[in-house]
């Protein structure tokens, strides 16, 4: 009996092999040295993507409390590279920042979009990396459902929906932001 086996193997890069990567028009995250390619956003992607951006944005500059970065590469460990829709670092991390360089820590607030073809499984390995690496809330926003998972364990997560309202009170005390406004 001949059996046909066929093997495949992963071609890893480094992170310096990352950086060279030319500008093709998608998003690249490094995942445990994987590249990991992801068409440009959907129209209702980048949509969430700006109300997310531009509420945030606006919530921190009210409280003075840091900035808010969108697609910006964070380096989670010597193979990993993740970058959120949606970045909030406190103002007191912003001198740890290297301004032509991936942060090397994760951000305080990360927010993951929902796209149609995300994988589940590399979505939980996100938010445990991001939470891992000091990152204090991960929220994922689903634009189908119009729901937010607030994460801040690993496996533990809030469901809230349009008519609640998210806050992170330990970053950024007093701001409460009406969840359906994150989808408008």
């Amino acid at each position: 009996m001949t059996y046909d086996v066929t093997v495949t193997t992963r071609t890893l890069m480094t992170v310096a092999e990352f950086e060279k990567l030319p500008d093709d028009g998608n998003l690249h995250e490094l995942d445990e040295g994987e590249l990991i390619v992801m068409p440009p956003p959907r129209p209702r992607h980048g949509r969430v993507q700006r109300a997310g951006a531009v509420i945030l944005d606006q919530a921190v500059r009210r409280a003075g409390s840091g900035m808010v970065l969108t697609e910006c590469g964070f380096r989670l460990a010597p193979d990993v590279v993740q970058a959120p829709d949606v970045a909030f670092i406190r103002a007191e991390r912003e001198a740890e920042i290297a301004w032509d360089r991936y942060c090397e820590f994760g951000p305080d607030l990360a927010v993951e979009i929902l796209s149609p073809d995300d994988n589940a499984a590399r979505l939980q390995r996100k938010i445990a990396r991001y939470l891992a690496t000091g990152t204090s809330i991960v929220w994922i926003l689903d634009p189908e459902s119009i729901t937010v998972n607030v994460d801040q364990k690993p496996g533990v997560f809030r469901t809230l929906t349009a008519d609640d309202q998210i806050d992170a009170p330990e970053l950024l005390p007093g701001v409460s932001i009406p969840v359906r406004t994150l989808f408008e």
